[in-house]
Parts: structure tokens; sequence; C-alpha cells
């Protein structure tokens, strides 16, 4: 029934627009091709002046099984322009006419989405939502087009700026290499696991667990503020799993006063909830966090089942780990590594400063697999979609959990 409702909520209130929330396309080789092939065919044989971005989003939603009665919407009949007939065309044309072209119209475009829909999956570009305040508190992100794409939230479109200069700062004040987009290693990481005592499933869950992987952290007991402060400031990545967001054992206050804070998970029931503020600002504890600096807060929009919000927040964690673990195998990187050593030219003199140029870039492109983030590898908002399928209740309580922030990378620290 929720995945009904999701459904329909995309029907009746984005209609054929819902592609607009699509990423574009980061494989556009074949889109291009087919799209060129299309606006030509469109202005030769329909003499259509053709709004060029709208097609070309049109085509990329090939893969979603675009209907009959979306199409047409689409086309000239329903008023949603792909395109518009000349000046000329429309006074001397008789309405059998224009009805003869926008058929033909929407035929070409058809072929052409029928074309796109014969190769495997796109993968896209992430997306950032920023939702109006009496929408914020809808699972958008489990809506049937964008449940295995990759979403986040941001209040402002300003945050988003914050956040990546915060970002680009901290990499130049530790002289790293900077990247476009904040990253973390997820094995430095600190938990508060069951601090109230009450979730003893929880612990048995994930406490032999969390030690496994050296994490550091507490598990059945309450900590100090301080504690919790110097854990966020400290790690790159700070798991919570107990009731609530924990703002019982540190303010939004205390939170939005830290100079560096590390990505989130809160699992706990309503983590991720905001509360209206009147005119203002709606506040929660995950737009707290998103203040002080964190680069990605995953928390629940709703109250969710303990052992369920269990099963998504392991699923979560397992991926970023083995992530973590392929760094090396990016086949993207390593034919980069080739291209440069190809450059490298044996036996002549006076290339050394090619030779030595070519060598500090593969030198980068090693460097890269092991201690900075893949820029060619999915980031940690990617494995969200699919973590909610290993819930009981996938469009219940797989749906609650949301990612506030901006693409976050994962990468392999030397000393971890």
């Amino acid at each position: 029934m929720p995945g009904l409702r999701s459904s329909n909520l995309e029907d009746s209130w984005l209609g054929p627009w819902r592609h607009v929330l699509l990423g574009d396309c980061l494989d556009c080789r074949s889109l291009n091709t087919v799209h060129k092939k299309l606006v030509q065919d469109l202005k030769s044989k329909c003499k259509m002046d053709i709004n060029e971005s709208y097609l070309k989003l049109i085509l990329g939603a090939a893969k979603f099984d675009i209907e009959e009665a979306c199409l047409s919407q689409q086309c000239l009949r329903k008023g949603c322009y792909t395109g518009k007939l000349e000046h000329h065309e429309q006074e001397n044309s008789q309405s059998n006419g224009i009805d003869d072209v926008s058929a033909l119209a929407s035929q070409l475009i058809r072929e052409a989405v029928n074309e796109l829909h014969m190769e495997d999956a796109i993968c896209r570009e992430p997306i950032i939502l920023v939702l109006d305040l009496d929408v914020q508190m809808l699972p958008w992100e489990s809506i049937p087009t964008l449940r295995q794409q990759e979403v986040y939230r941001m209040p402002s479109v300003g945050s988003i700026s914050i956040i990546l200069e915060r970002s680009q700062r901290y990499h130049e004040l530790t002289c790293t290499n900077a990247a476009a987009f904040p990253v973390i290693d997820p094995l430095d990481a600190f938990y508060l696991l069951n601090p109230s005592g009450d979730l003893s499933s929880t612990q048995a869950e994930f406490e032999n667990w969390f030690r496994d992987q050296n994490f550091e952290g507490k598990a059945g007991t309450v900590p100090t503020a301080e504690e919790l402060a110097t854990a966020l400031k400290s790690h790159d990545l700070y798991l919570y799993f107990g009731h609530g967001s924990g703002e019982q054992y540190l303010s939004k206050d205390e939170i939005q006063g830290l100079e560096k804070c590390a990505a989130t998970v809160l699992m706990g029931c309503s983590s991720g909830s905001l509360r209206l503020n009147g005119c203002y600002v709606p506040r929660g504890v995950s737009l707290s966090f998103i203040q002080a600096g964190s680069p990605v807060t995953i928390a629940n929009l709703w109250e969710v089942t303990d052992k369920d919000i269990d099963r998504f927040g392991k699923a979560v964690l397992n991926a970023w780990l083995r992530e973590r673990m392929d760094l090396v195998d990016c086949s993207q990187c390593n034919q980069l590594v080739k291209e440069f050593e190809a450059m490298k030219i044996k036996g002549r003199k006076g290339n050394s400063r090619k030779k030595s140029a070519s060598s500090n870039l593969t030198e980068t492109a090693n460097s890269g697999s092991s201690t900075n983030a893949c820029e060619h590898r999915p980031t940690v908002g990617s494995f969200v979609g699919r973590a909610r399928e290993s819930c009981t209740l996938p469009f219940l309580n797989g749906a609650s959990p949301v990612c506030y922030g901006v693409p976050t990378g994962i990468m392999r620290k030397k000393d971890l």
C-alpha cells in the first residue's frame, strides 16, 4: 500500500514532469547521438522550433517506460511543448495538418526513446532536493522515479555552497588533494549504541560487529556531552543507534557550535523529522549537524521498528566498507595510470622534465586510489536506495531514512 501511495503521489502531483527530477546521465555519448539526430529530424520533417533541453530530458528518461499518454502530453497536443511549429506554418496549416505534424513528432520521439531503451541501465548524477516547508515531510526519495537514484536534501541552495566551501577549505588546511565533494573514511568511525540500555537486540546485532571493525565508541552507557563533541570533531563518521536523534545527549546548540563535524547516521525514530517554526526555517537535529559542517546526515523521517531499521543500517555500512575495500580496483583509474605510463619516452636525452611530469601524474593516480576518493566511484548516498530493500517493510521502514547533505565520497586513509 505505501508503494502504491508513492506512485499515486508521483502521478497526481508530478505527472509527465516527474522525469525533471532525474539527474543528468553520466555517460551521454549514445544519448547525445540520438538526441542530435532527433533534433535534425524534427526540424527538417516537422518544421519545428525545438526546445532541445527538454527534448533531451525526455530521451534521458527512456529507461522509465514512458507511456503513450505521457508522450502525448509532452508533445504538441497537450500544451507541454518539446517544440512548436514555425510561425508561417502555424498560420497556413489547417487543424488536421497540425495533427499530422504532431503525430509524426510523437512517432519520431517514440522511436528515439525505444532506441535508447535497448541499452543497458543509465548511470546518473546525484540530485539535491531543496523542498518547500509544506512538502519536506514526504518521502520523495521513494517515489518510483527516484527510488533507485542518489538523492540528497538541503534546506537551501546557499547551504549547499557553504558545505562545499567548508570542504574545500579543509582540504587546503590539511594539504590534501582537493576533491569536488567531501570525502570520508567509513572506518574512521565513532558509535553510540543503545545508550538508554533498553534496545538489547540492537546492541546484540552491532556491538561485536563494531568491535570487529575496530570502531571506537560506547555501547549501553551514556557518554558525556564533551565526549560526543570530541568524537564528532575527530572522526569522519558518527553512528547513532538509539532512541530519537540523540539530542538528549548532545543538544542542537552544542552541535551547531562545533568547528568540524563528522558525517552522521542517526537510526533513531524521527531523527530526521523537522519541526516547523512558524514563518521561520524549520528546526531539527539533522540540520544542526549540517550547520556544524557534517557533509551528509542519514536520518529517519518518522518512527521505525528497531529490527527493520537495524537491517537498513547494517546494509548501508556494509556497502560503504565494501566500497572502501574496492577503491584500488577502479578500472578508469587503472586506465589513467596506463596512459600516464605510456607518456614516458625512453632512451632519449632531454626528456627528464617530461618523465618527471609523467611520473608525478602516475603517482597522483596511484595515491588517489589508496588515500583519496576516486571520482569515478559511487558516493555514500548511492547505497541508500539499495539498502531500503533489505527491510521487511521497504516502503514503510525502508522509506523513512533520507540523506541530508551533499554527495560525499569514500576514501581510504593511510593509517587505517
